[in-house]
C-alpha cells in the first residue's frame, strides 16, 4: 500500500506543478510576457506613431519582435513595400524620435542610418518612436547630394 500511496502522492505533486505552470502561462500573456518550454521572457510593446508627409498621424503598438511595417499592417494601415528585405528604399523613414534595431537591413549606409533614416521593413522598435514617413524621394536626394 505504500507504493500505492507515494505514487498517488507523486501524480499529486506533478498536477499541482502542472496547474501552478499554467497559471503561470495565462499570467504571463496577460502581462505581454512570452512562455515556451517553462521558459518566460518579458516582451517589450512600445507606441510607434508614423507622420505622413501630409501630416496626418498613426499611431499603433509594436512588440520589440515585430517590424515596424508588419506591426502597422496589424494595425490595419496600408503602407507600402517592396522587397519587404530592407535590400529597397520603398517605405523609407526618418526617426524623429526613439530608436529603432534595423541590423537585418542592408541598404542603408551608416551616414543614412546616422541621419535617421530608417527601413521600417527590418526595423525593430528599441523605444516609442516616432517616425516620418515616405522619406524615399528624400533619401534619393541626399544621395545625389553626396555624390556631387
Amino acid at each position: 500500500m505504500s507504493t500505492v500511496s507515494i505514487h498517488s502522492s507523486t501524480i499529486l505533486v506533478q498536477k499541482c506543478i502542472l496547474e501552478e505552470i499554467l497559471c503561470l502561462d495565462q499570467e504571463s500573456q496577460l502581462f505581454g510576457l512570452k512562455s515556451s518550454s517553462f521558459i518566460v521572457s518579458a516582451m517589450a510593446v512600445y507606441k510607434v506613431k508614423l507622420i505622413g508627409p501630409d501630416g496626418q498621424e498613426s499611431e499603433f503598438e509594436a512588440p520589440d519582435d515585430v517590424y515596424i511595417l508588419d506591426a502597422a499592417e496589424n494595425a490595419g494601415l496600408e503602407l507600402p513595400y517592396s522587397c519587404k528585405a530592407g535590400a529597397c528604399s520603398t517605405y523609407a523613414g526618418q526617426l524623429v524620435l526613439g530608436s529603432v534595431d534595423q541590423s537585418d537591413g542592408s541598404f542603408l549606409d551608416e551616414k543614412q542610418m546616422a541621419e535617421g533614416y530608417v527601413l521600417t521593413c527590418v526595423s525593430y522598435p528599441t523605444s516609442d518612436t516616432v517616425i516620418h514617413s515616405h522619406k524615399e524621394g528624400d533619401l534619393y536626394w541626399a544621395m545625389e547630394g553626396d555624390m556631387w
